[in-house]
């Protein structure tokens, strides 16, 4: 229980710092507009009127937080400017040029004000006045939630560096580390029909010699066989 007050006093002494005031505010305004028109469309078609009023008194209430939230920014400024002059001069040129932007789109939520003040008071659904107005309600509150949430994403691309329009170092690490994509084996259509097999004429074989001819000129003709005559052996006569 005691860390649940300590985080509530911390909370509440945070509200006192303008630099997170209009941090805490600026999602309000986008979001309140949008919820807003949503449950004023919505009572529309269902024909509720309490449904109707709980819309046009979320939408005056949204409407109305851009000016306290204005002020925390254009208090915060001046600090801001002090602490990223050196080090980040372009985010300090950027937050200049936002407020700028959300000082010039003030008309937008005093209008819309107006608007939700008088469609309540006449009524949506007791005359044609009330119903135009009505109508102006929602278009003035689409345009206006969609200028707060544009300029809370340039606020978010000059603070938080790691969205995906900025190019990171990781970006090009994992780029060069990834392996390359692997090739598909290039199959041939399904319809291909295979080419005729043309004849291609053959040069003639150089005319090699008759086995009889090659053995003629490999071995030799047999020679008459030599008859050797042995000597004659002479017996003796026989003496009587």
């Amino acid at each position: 229980m005691s860390e649940f007050i300590i985080q509530i006093e911390k909370l509440l002494g945070a509200f006192a710092d303008p630099e997170y005031r209009y941090l805490a505010l600026e999602p309000l305004i986008s979001y309140g507009l949008l919820v807003g028109v949503a449950m004023l469309v919505t009572g529309f078609f269902v024909k509720a009127p309490r449904l109707q009023v709980a819309a046009l008194v979320v939408i005056g209430t949204a409407a109305l937080i851009h000016f306290p939230y204005k002020d925390a920014r254009l208090a915060a400024k001046p600090r801001l400017e002090q602490v990223y002059k050196h080090d980040a001069s372009a985010r300090a040129a950027d937050f200049n040029k936002n407020t700028n932007a959300w000082i010039a789109a003030s008309w937008q939520f005093r209008l819309l004000v107006l608007c939700a003040f008088a469609t309540l008071m006449i009524g949506i659904q007791r005359n044609r006045i009330g119903f135009g107005l009505s109508i102006a309600t929602v278009l003035l509150g689409l345009l206006s939630a969609k200028n707060a949430m544009w300029l809370n994403y340039q606020d978010a691309l000059a603070y938080h560096p790691n969205l995906k329009r900025h190019e990171a170092p990781i970006d090009r690490k994992t780029a060069d580390t990834l392996p390359p994509p692997a090739r598909e084996p290039v199959r041939a259509p399904a319809n291909r029909h295979p080419s005729p097999v043309v004849a291609q004429p053959v040069a003639p074989a150089v005319q090699a010699t008759t086995p009889s001819a090659q053995s003629a000129e490999r071995i030799p003709p047999p020679q008459a066989p030599v008859s050797v005559q042995k000597p004659r052996r002479v017996e003796p006569l026989p003496r009587f």
